[in-house]
């Protein structure tokens, strides 16, 4: 593949803007700089229009695999992949001129994909994101140098750094940088946008690149740091050999902004030797571009001729008749792409099988003005395609005929399909022959949100019968909350709760502070938890979307352990001691504080559940005697729920229906071993024998199922985490290393839960999400992390 293409007098890219929106690889041609503007009226962009469109793709790792539960952002709407790597935004309000997605994913890079929007298109994208490497670090006082993958250099001043905030920073800096490969396949997927820019004058420009270096900045902590005003990096783009001899002298240089989903031009690189060289004020992503401005749109549509379906995801590319080079597109559900082509020139269209050999040719152009070609039927090779057929329905069994089939197959081959009227779909995909292709796919329904299970198959050519899909079970989408804490460079714990998988820290890092409960309701996100704010004084608080709010003044130690959302009223329970030490188990409502416990002795409130007026909370009192008693209060009103003559606690606390589950702890005597326990109405079931010490911390009730969350001790000695569901246990953690389960949440058919285990070797704690047993890891190992809590909606 040729990534950009330029003839003397004439800088040009063939751009499919649907999918990539790219330049092509440089044949060995001389290069220009970019010639002097047309004479006339420049009008620049404008991306304000709006229109109402699909988005949909896939989102893969560089290796090709999926990347799961990764979140995709465009505009107002979001949605998360699904265990294929896929989405789609449907019928969404995207720009006109620069439709665009964002996602985020922990470890890599944000990935940003723009495209021109086609009213009432779904438009197709495929993003591989970059994985977020730490390439050195420097010390902000003195300056350094930092070398990236590649070759590419980046030098930092002395004193150049700030916060986000705007304050010098004189700490540790981390670099993650990234160079990418102008000549590299995979170019068009890893991009940010497209190679589409916006020159000084407002102008749209093609870019053919030469190489772009991106960075992110950080604290020990993890906050952004950014270039101080006035203050320069200076970065190193290598040249690869293939295309130094063609490389002009100097080249204009492209800032990617990413709230606009553009490349800005800003400045320009000086070539040296085999490298081109930049000063640069700001960080994410720059680009060596020569621009050209001499384009049209053209669009088309791809159907399978034997099938008479749409070639989804499929490989189509253009090349001109003068000199062979050429770009590519990659079809939508419906076979449709579209993009920009170089103007008045011949040109010839191909459809490229998944060998990469051309299946079918068409000669067409020139185009003066922008064309559509309409529907193109391709004839192909039975051995090269397969159709895939079924119907999908929902949990009634009638079909669903506002829902999609996403599929995803061997090599990150993919492809969506709408559902017809009749709930029935078909698709073809194409494959080398003889090529025995695995394959995953899963059915999703609009109208109830619900998805099916993901389901696995093999073939190698022919039209393959999924027959029918039950989409129902679980939640489509759902957006999963994680509440936590992890340790910084200084060893001190900072307060966060994860969204999908992307963190957001509560506290900056200079006190001790932990987040231990997290509860959504609508787009508002509430966590619970803890700061020091003096030595031995911690104040219990309560973050509403990062905002803090004091529960407690700092005068004596207070937690925060759980929050719970109804309405426009927010419960919190926990403790505060009194002024002669006595911890008093506290509930708050909307911050004011009502005693749980007299403060004759220590007690505890652990959890809180809110059912209609009533409101139960779980914890612990110590007696009279010093023995500790697991205790529910329902609308303040105490029930002991231990004998009261050993160690007992309540961790958890769920009702449905007429039913109170919690969820603890008790051991009948001091020195005795703590027994995970399950109370329902107060009648205890024991879920482990007590021959190792157990803790159940969580309990979640979902129809006639019980879950409940905690740790067991195994034969070896180590910490197990585990999952209880009616009483039968599941080990979510090696019985070689230290796991614990914290919290448990069920939505649908899909179980979550969190916690932390050791990481190989013991050295570091690594926050844990287990969805369905699969565990994914939401700290990076490098510090101490823990996950308390999980919330999914």
């Amino acid at each position: 593949m040729r990534n950009s293409f330029l003839r003397k007098q004439l800088s040009f890219a063939i751009v499919f803007l649907l999918v990539i929106s790219m330049g092509c690889k440089r044949t060995q041609i001389e290069v220009v700089p970019d010639p002097a503007p047309t004479p006339g009226v420049i009008v620049p962009v404008n991306d304000a229009p709006q229109v109402t469109a699909s988005v949909s793709g896939i989102v893969l790792d560089e290796s090709n695999a999926p990347i799961a539960s990764a979140v995709v952002t465009s505009g107002t709407a979001t949605t998360t992949t699904n265990s294929n790597g896929m989405f789609i935004l449907n019928n969404i309000s995207l720009s006109k001129e620069n439709g665009s997605v964002t996602v985020v994913k922990a470890g890599y890079f944000k990935g940003i994909r723009s495209f021109k929007t086609t009213a009432g298109k779904n438009h197709s994208v495929r993003l591989q994101m970059m994985a977020r490497v730490l390439s050195g670090t420097v010390n902000a006082a003195a300056g350094g140098t930092v070398t990236s993958n590649g070759g590419a250099i980046i030098i930092f001043p002395a004193n150049a750094f700030i916060t986000s905030a705007g304050a010098a920073y004189t700490g540790t800096v981390n670099v993650y940088s990234r160079w990418i490969d102008p000549t590299a396949a995979n170019l068009p997927f890893v991009i940010p946008g497209d190679l589409r820019g916006i020159s000084t004058n407002g102008a749209e420009n093609i870019l053919e690149t030469y190489g772009m270096v991106g960075a992110e900045l950080a604290d020990a902590s993890g906050n952004v740091l950014k270039i101080a005003t006035g203050k320069t990096a200076t970065v190193s783009f290598p040249i690869p050999t293939s295309l130094t001899a063609s490389a002009p002298a100097t080249i204009v240089l492209w800032h990617f902004d990413d709230a606009s989903a553009r490349w800005k031009e800003n400045g320009t690189a000086t070539k040296t030797g085999s490298v081109y060289t930049a000063q640069v004020d700001k960080f994410s992503f720059w680009n060596c571009d020569v621009a050209n401005a001499n384009f049209i749109n053209l669009d088309y549509t791809l159907i399978n001729a034997t099938t008479n379906s749409p070639l989804v995801s499929t490989s189509t590319r253009i090349k001109r008749v003068s000199d062979g080079s050429y770009g590519y597109g990659f079809t939508n559900n419906a076979g449709f792409v579209s993009g920009a082509v170089p103007k008045n020139e011949a040109l010839i269209l191909e459809v490229l099988s998944t060998c990469n050999t051309v299946i079918y040719t068409q000669n067409i152009g020139p185009f003066a003005v922008n064309a559509s070609l309409g529907n193109i039927s391709v004839t192909i090779p039975t051995s090269q395609y397969i159709n895939f057929t079924g119907t999908v329905l929902n949990c009634n069994g009638a079909p669903v005929t506002n829902g999609y089939v996403s599929l995803y197959a061997t090599g990150g081959n993919n492809g969506f399909i709408s559902t017809s009227a009749t709930g029935t779909f078909s698709f073809s995909i194409l494959n080398c022959s003889g090529t025995n292709l695995s394959y995953t796919y899963q059915a999703v329904d609009y109208a109830t949100a619900q998805q099916s299970t993901v389901f696995t198959g093999t073939a190698t050519v022919g039209t393959i019968n999924l027959s029918n899909i039950s989409a129902c079970g679980t939640a489509a989408g759902a957006n999963v909350y994680v509440a936590g804490g992890e340790l910084n460079a200084a060893g001190i714990r900072v307060a966060k709760f994860w969204k999908n998988g992307v963190a957001t820290n509560l506290t900056n890092g200079a006190n001790d502070a932990n987040a231990n409960s997290v509860y959504v309701v609508g787009s508002d996100v509430y966590v619970a938890g803890y700061e020091l704010v003096s030595p031995g004084d911690n104040v219990a608080k309560l973050w509403k979307n990062g905002v803090a709010t004091n529960l407690t003044n700092g005068n004596t130690k207070a937690f925060a352990y759980s929050v719970f959302a109804l309405g426009n009223d927010i419960f919190v329970a926990g403790y505060e001691e009194n002024t002669l030490g006595i911890e008093v188990a506290k509930l708050w409502k909307n911050g004011i504080a009502t005693s749980l416990t007299t403060g004759v002795y220590h007690g505890r409130a652990r959890s809180i559940f809110v059912s209609g007026i009533d409101v139960y909370v779980a914890g612990e009192e110590t007696n009279q005697q010093g023995f500790i008693v697991a205790k529910l209060w329902k609308n303040g009103i105490t029930t002991s729920l231990s004998g009261g003559t050993g160690i007992a606690s309540a961790y958890s606390v769920y009702v449905s229906g007429i039913d109170v589950y919690v969820a603890g702890q008790e051991s009948t005597t001091i020195t005795g071993r703590p027994i995970a326990k399950l109370w329902k109405n107060g009648v205890a079931t024991n879920l482990t024998t007590g021959t190792y010490e157990a803790y159940s911390n969580s309990v979640f009730v979902s129809g006639t199922d019980v879950y409940a969350a905690g740790r067991e001790r195994s034969p070896q000695g180590n910490i197990v985490a585990k999952l209880w569901k009616n009483g039968i246990p599941t080990s979510l953690s090696a019985a070689t290393s230290e796991g614990y389960a914290n919290s448990v949440f069920v939505l649908g058919t899909d179980v979550y839960v969190v916690g932390q285990e050791f990481s190989t070797g013991n050295a570091f704690v690594v926050s844990k999400l287990w969805k369905n047993g699969v565990a994914t890891n939401l700290s990076t190992g490098i510090y101490h992390a823990y996950s308390n809590s999980v919330f999914v909606k």
